[in-house]
């Protein structure tokens, strides 16, 4: 996902399903803890996270890309106009990588490099000299301005102006029509933009304000903005300055991509790139028969097609400890995704006037943290990775994800499965059967039901639920699911947003982003602080992670770990799981690397056979 989409974008739903892939390499997450006790650690996954096959790559080719989707993608081939990630994933070889990311995903360099000057407050591009659009024009500083003056326009109606541009010096008055450009956006030269911001902090290294791609001035500019979403330069023959161009296509299903001519970087093996949309239905026999070379984040519902799953749906390994195939013509690859799926209380509601969230006057059914905690150890997380997803995903232990290394700590308990523990807490604070009903009572002897909110949308939805009423009940808490039934999509975050008062815990997720900071999840003037929580703690460590002293890595380091402490001791929610993406990947592909920080690019697709390997396993 680009740089400039909103780093607090919803997911689409807490039962998304999870991913994970293979090859040969270590079959393990590279994890630090910060401050201190820095240190190297290790999350052990169940598949690697590359593939590098033995053997000379064949010199062209066609290399297939599949995607599992149900429906088209919408194919608004544009980097601040697209909004669906199908989209943005079937362009990614058009955008190669014009900027790239360090160890915790701040930016680094790629086609364009940026320096930084906190003094003077800016952030300068420069675009690589050799850089050129597939038309034969260079890439130039225009190609970046413009970007900016489009998703500043009053005429943009996408979703990439948020604050974070609004930090951009000049961009509020250009946004409201009382400015002709953005004065805080300034051409150097023909290669260089210089960009100054009003406050400069550390969650610009990671881009905020910032975008992360270039668009094709010359080829766009006549073009009205209000027009630019449904125009055949953006839908259909979009120019590209990465290695790869758009050919033809069948709209919304199949992509095919030929080298760009004007490719400065390293030599293209392949002939041609399809990518292609796969029904969940037919993916399992396009596998077998070779039909493509790699298939991206397939869900896992679709894991037993491929992989031997035991009667109560857990991963069957074989005598070296590796999952067993039910094909042999391909490997899977993967990764722990930038998301994480929490169970969260409410504690109050959003005042819109003072744009802000204010805690309920008597704190609410969750006032009390032994409750919080109590509610967190009596969950078995465990359990339902293994058996609902088969272990692809990983218990969290934190709200920092393994997404950014330099601030994740392996080795934090969290609220790992520990019923004892809740029983424990209930007890000493107060909470106690006192009818005989099998269900705890307030300490002041009042009956406690909780409502419990959960997504539909998913096969195990339903069980999953029922797992972790079940696991509450074992404790001796009344959870029920809200009016008894899963609640829909886009009816559940409009319940949360709007505070609906029938609304009480609830399962839901998060994506990160590349920038790790949780102010705009967890501050008190957060909308998307959907527990409505206000801490003083807590905001005092958002200042510190936000603050001038943060530029310093090993201050950075340890305000992440002290704000990670406090939220978990005080849990105004509970972190459960983070994803996992698969990929699958055919016998005959050189090469495929899904680590988080790495060198290649879409260039270095390679094939080492020219026939693709099919299944012989019966």
């Amino acid at each position: 996902m680009s740089k400039g989409l909103k780093r607090a974008a919803f997911l689409c739903a807490v039962m998304l399903a999870l991913v994970s892939c293979g090859g040969k390499a270590e079959q393990k997450q590279t994890a630090q803890n910060g401050g201190d006790d820095a240190g190297d650690k290790t999350l052990k996954l169940m598949f690697p996270q590359m593939i590098e096959r033995e053997g000379s790559a064949i010199n062209g080719g066609t290399f297939v890309y599949g995607f599992v989707y149900d429906t088209p993608w919408k194919g608004v081939f544009n980097t601040f106009l697209y909004q669906d990630n199908p989209t943005y994933e079937v362009m990614r070889p058009r955008i190669g990588k014009f900027m790239t990311d360090g160890p915790n995903h701040e930016i680094k360099d790629g086609y364009c490099t940026m320096t930084f000057d906190r003094e003077a407050k800016t952030a300068t591009y420069h675009i690589n000299e050799k850089l050129t659009w597939s038309d034969g024009v260079p890439v130039t500083a225009e190609d970046i301005i413009f970007v900016y003056e489009c998703v500043g326009h009053p005429d943009y109606t996408g979703i990439r102006y948020d604050s974070e541009y609004e930090n951009v010096v000049g961009m509020v008055e250009y946004h409201k029509g009382e400015a002709k450009t953005i004065s805080g956006v300034k051409k150097i030269d023909d290669k260089t933009v210089e960009v100054t911001f009003k406050n400069f902090f550390p969650g610009i290294l990671w881009g905020s304000g910032i975008t992360y791609d270039a668009e094709p001035y010359h080829y766009l500019k006549d073009i009205p903005l209000t027009e630019m979403a449904s125009h055949d330069r953006v839908r259909k023959t979009p120019l590209s300055c990465g290695p790869f161009v758009i050919n033809s296509m069948v709209e919304g299903d199949i992509i095919e991509y030929v080298p760009n001519p004007y490719w400065y970087g390293r030599k293209i093996a392949v002939d041609k790139l399809i990518m292609k949309r796969i029904a969940p239905t037919s993916l399992a026999a396009a596998l077998k028969a070779g039909e493509v070379d790699i298939v991206d984040y397939f869900r896992a519902d679709l894991y037993d097609q491929f992989v031997e799953l035991d009667d109560e749906g857990r991963t069957v390994f074989d005598e070296n400890g590796k999952p067993k195939m039910k094909i042999d013509n391909i490997d899977i690859v993967g990764n722990i995704e930038n998301t994480y799926t929490y169970v969260g209380f409410k504690f109050g509601t959003w005042n819109k006037e003072k744009e802000m969230c204010e805690m309920f006057p008597d704190g609410g059914k969750f006032k009390d943290k032994a409750l919080r905690q109590a509610i967190g150890y009596a969950m078995d997380n465990d359990g339902i990775n293994a058996i609902y997803y088969h272990g692809l995903r990983v218990t969290a232990n934190s709200f920092i994800t393994p997404y950014h290394p330099g601030f994740y700590d392996v080795s934090r308990k969290g609220y790992s499965y520990d019923p004892d523990k809740a029983k424990q807490l209930l007890d000493e604070a107060g909470y106690k059967d006192v009818d005989g009903d099998g269900y705890r009572e307030t300490p002041d002897g009042k009956p406690l039901k909780i409502n419990f909110m959960f997504m539909s949308g998913s096969d195990v939805a339903a069980p999953i639920a029922n797992y972790y009423i079940q696991n509450w009940k074992d404790v001796g808490l009344n959870v029920a699911l809200n009016d008894g039934r899963l609640i829909e999509f886009n009816a559940f975050y409009d319940k949360l947003q709007d505070d609906d008062p029938t609304v009480e815990m609830y399962s839901a997720a998060w994506g990160v982003g590349s920038n790790p900071e949780p102010t705009g999840l967890y501050g008190k003037v957060a909308q998307f602080n959907l527990e409505r929580w206000v801490n003083d703690k807590n905001e005092e460590l958002l200042a510190k992670i936000t603050s001038e002293a943060a530029f310093d890595e090993a201050f950075r380091a340890q305000a992440y770990k002290e704000w990670d402490e406090n939220i978990l001791e005080e849990a105004p929610a509970i972190p459960t799981a983070y994803r996992m993406k698969l990929y699958a990947v055919n016998k005959r592909t050189k090469n495929w690397d899904q680590q988080f920080v790495t060198g290649w690019d879409w260039c270095d697709l390679a094939l080492i056979n020219d026939k693709p390997a099919v299944n012989m396993m019966k």
